[in-house]
């Protein structure tokens, strides 16, 4: 199944709209998409299951669409973790690499 775990700092508004991962699971190239409705910074980071960053992405002042191909085909399969953080939220979801 496909986790998904939402933390907002900011209760009263959610600026990330349409935040999605595909396809997941993933042979090893998945996508990352979203639509920023503010001026804002954002960290992506991808850990394997014992923690360790595979991946990091850093974006300062974005307010857009956006989307990313990301590669991780070079990496053991198996379950992985991302982590994206902007000014006011915090989304985690769980990624398959098959």
């Amino acid at each position: 199944s496909d986790t998904a775990f939402f933390v907002s700092t900011n209760i009263l508004e959610n600026k990330i709209a349409k935040f999605n991962i595909y396809p997941n699971p993933s042979k090893g190239v998945f996508n990352i998409s979203f639509s920023s409705e503010t001026l804002q910074y954002f960290n992506i980071r991808i850990r394997n299951s014992l923690g360790a960053e595979v991946y990091r992405l850093n974006y300062q002042n974005l307010e857009s669409d956006f989307t990313k191909q990301i590669n991780l085909s070079n990496y053991d399969k198996g379950v992985y973790f991302l982590e994206f953080e902007t000014n006011d939220d915090l989304i985690y979801k769980k990624i398959i690499l098959q």
